[in-house]
């Protein structure tokens, strides 16, 4: 079981952002081997080592900007909290694991598809009121982030494209802070109201390990053949599968 859960989750972070978490937690959930919620809870540790992973292969915090660190990186922090705390309030109330995925399956299956489209240029007339949204929108990202353990670099990446169009499944560095960010408020407040899921260490472990070396794998896939293009365009068909039979699960079963 660790061995495919490392497998799972570096092919995941492979595929590239701002995909990947979401690959993880819709093909978990897909699976029936684990529930929404620990799908989401290994999503989220997984994007957390994967995020750190590439700020490490990419020299640290010293590659994202310093001016917008600490008022975004807060944002984010707190909206993947509260995301979680909203999570945490709405599984308390729900009998079972089927109602938890009714509410997310469809903002879930919107998410894959957004993840999917390419990315645009922003036009330089609206870039000052873009910048100044950036915090709050990290915000609203952080949450997102928080209560479907995925999906808030998908939100955020069009809005920090700036007029260069740069490849979505390579991020800012920025982006790739706020995302961690997010999932570290996430997972310190489940540790902390002792809501955390029980799995066993080498579980854990190896969705961490995975999730790091797939990120490795991409950041070094510089130039890429067709096989390693026909394999992300697999993964991500996979991902649109996966979201449709978590809604099919939900509304169905």
């Amino acid at each position: 079981m660790e061995l495919a859960l490392g497998g799972a989750a570096f092919l995941s972070f492979f595929a590239g952002f701002p995909a990947s978490a979401l690959l993880l937690r819709c093909g978990l959930s897909a699976s029936q081997r684990f529930s929404p919620r620990a799908a989401l809870a290994l999503s989220s540790l997984a994007a957390l080592c994967a995020c750190a992973s590439a700020l490490l292969a990419r020299g640290g915090l010293r590659a994202a900007s310093p001016a917008s660190r600490l008022s975004m990186t807060a944002g984010s922090f707190m909206g993947g909290t509260l995301g979680r705390a909203l999570l945490l309030m709405t599984a308390s109330r729900l009998s079972g694991s089927y109602e938890l995925l009714r509410i997310q399956a469809i903002p879930l299956l919107l998410l894959c598809v957004l993840s999917l489209v390419p990315a645009q240029r922003l036009p330089a007339r609206h870039l000052a009121d873009h910048y100044a949204a950036l915090p709050y929108w990290a915000f609203l990202c952080g949450m997102t982030d928080g209560f479907f353990g995925a999906g808030g670099m998908t939100l955020l990446s069009p809005f920090m494209l700036g007029t260069i169009v740069r490849r979505r499944d390579r991020p800012t560095a920025l982006m790739l802070l706020l995302c961690a960010c997010a999932q570290g408020g996430a997972l310190a407040l489940t540790l902390a109201a002792g809501a955390a899921q029980v799995f066993p260490g080498r579980m854990l472990f190896a969705v961490g390990a995975g999730a790091a070396m797939g990120v490795w794998a991409a950041e070094a896939d510089k130039k890429r053949g067709a096989a390693s293009i026909g394999l992300r365009i697999a993964l991500k068909a996979y991902l649109i599968i996966a979201a449709l039979s978590g809604l099919e699960q939900a509304f169905l079963s």
